[in-house]
């Protein structure tokens, strides 16, 4: 019994470590299952490792009961309760039983990694660590997918989605082994947000100048990759978290240093510049270099800044011009115009909502022009239509318990990248895509911001002279 304890808790262990690896094959290499009318059936690498991680953690929900105690146990499983009643009256019940069941699991990995097997100071080093370069090579890898794409290399071998491809505005923007580049984009937030964080107090703790330049390195090329990415919602998403650590560090610490956070996004935003100009230089299209500097700025700026040349007559109709010269009004207006049928839907049933799973199905009833399968892009508009005005509520309040938690604690990583995600979930809904932001949150739960400088902090300390004049 000693040994198979054991043996689990050594599988846990590896689980638990290879989990920042493992988010980043959301969708590459996929199982296909099978499909129905309103659903694909499908697995990855990070539902198998919820799912085995979840298992393991039954065997702590004693430990965790005891731990917090009956009420707080309970109150913590409001959420998966009322989402799993709510499939009773769910149009599409065998997508609201799989819903049900991954929410369930990451209930089961929160409550065990918070409170049963409570991960050490170390371990949550260890798995930032294992984060920061796993999101480094899936980053190098995001620039080799671009490369490849203007090289004429085919998307069977560079996996890129279908508009991913250099053809939509003159240079390709990658989406990793994810199933879109807003999914890979989400992939990087924290670890961008981790490493300004790092590189940022490197320069306050006066820092050797060889881990003041690997940190701004690592800084640069994450916060690059993450706008050749070219996702407007994890990037504005990303900004925002990172003005708001701007602002607590000018506040908090007073010092110009501060001035190193802008300065470092300016500048590994502007070298993804020149490096998607470059691209569309490269690609086959007839687009130059400053062509694909203004479309990537008109893109990113919704049409307000626009620094585009005007077309030439006689090009416009060249096969060799890309599909889109800037702001894709389009993509906007049909998320928009999902998100109004959405309400529609909801109005039908505006307190329980439609139950869970059922969006697709609720959309299709209302507008046939949309497939069942449709998803609503937008997290918070998918709640309401799903759980209505009470689901949408336990939500609300679990966020603002999350966040009132972690502003208490002053932990600013963890309240950046909070942040990050609650903008980021204005663009996309769903949980198979995003488990990262379910598994690793909760594994980087109790982690301080003291974790990520204390070894700083020491070197300092003991750079600090004795009375007698020598070091200690």
């Amino acid at each position: 019994m000693k040994k198979l304890s054991k043996f689990l808790d050594s599988l846990e262990s590896w689980l638990i470590f290879a989990t920042p690896v493992a988010v980043f094959f959301s969708y590459y290499p996929v199982i296909r299952l099978g499909a129905t009318e309103s659903m694909n059936l499908e697995l990855s690498l990070p539902l198998i490792l919820l799912f085995l991680l979840g298992l393991l953690s039954i065997r702590r929900l004693g430990i965790v009961w005891r731990r917090i105690g009956a009420r707080k146990f309970l109150t913590s499983a409001i959420i998966p309760i009322y989402i799993s009643l709510s499939i009773l009256w769910s149009p599409n019940k065998l997508r609201g039983i799989l819903v049900a069941g991954i929410v369930w699991l990451i209930w089961l990995v929160a409550a065990n990694v918070l409170f049963g097997r409570k991960l050490k100071s170390s371990e949550i080093r260890k798995l930032v660590k294992i984060y920061l370069r796993t999101a480094a090579v899936f980053a190098l890898l995001c620039l080799i997918q671009c490369l490849l794409d203007v090289f004429g290399v085919a998307r069977d071998y560079t996996l890129l989605c279908q508009g991913c491809t250099y053809q939509t505005f003159g240079f390709p923007h990658p989406n990793g082994l994810a199933i879109e580049p807003q999914f890979i984009g989400n992939l990087l937030l924290v670890p961008c947000i981790i490493s300004i964080f790092i590189f940022f107090y490197n320069i306050k703790s006066h820092k050797c100048k060889r881990e003041i330049w690997k940190s701004f390195g690592l800084t640069i090329f994450l916060v690059m990759v993450l706008y050749v990415v070219f996702s407007r919602g994890a990037i504005y998403s990303f900004v925002i978290a990172a003005v708001g650590m701007f602002i607590y560090f000018l506040t908090q610490k007073k010092s110009i240093k501060t001035l190193v956070i802008p300065g470092a996004i300016l500048v590994a935003f502007g070298l993804a510049l020149v490096f998607q100009g470059t691209l569309a230089a490269i690609s086959p299209t007839t687009e130059g270099f400053s062509d694909g500097v203004a479309r990537s700025i008109n893109q990113m700026s919704l049409g307000i800044i626009d620094l585009r040349k005007p077309v030439a007559e006689e090009t416009i109709e060249s096969d060799n011009n890309s599909t889109f010269d800037g702001y894709v009004e389009e993509s906007t207006e049909i998320r928009l115009s999902l998100n109004e049928v959405a309400f529609k839907a909801w109005q039908k049933s505006p307190v329980f909502g439609v139950g869970i799973g059922g969006a697709g199905v609720a959309i299709h009833n209302i507008d046939n022009n949309y497939s069942a399968k449709e998803i609503v892009q937008n997290e918070y508009i998918s709640i309401l239509l799903e759980l209505g005005v009470v689901g949408l509520a336990l939500v609300v309040a679990g966020i603002i318990w999350l966040v009132y938690f972690e502003f208490k604690q002053q932990n600013m990583i963890n309240l950046a990248a909070i942040t990050a995600y609650l903008i980021s979930l204005c663009f996309f809904s769903g949980l198979p895509n995003v488990l990262h932001i379910y598994l690793l949150m909760p594994m980087l739960g109790k982690s301080k911001d003291k974790y990520f400088m204390v070894k700083y902090e020491n070197e300092q300390v003991n750079r600090r002279p004795s009375k007698k004049g020598s070091k200690i």
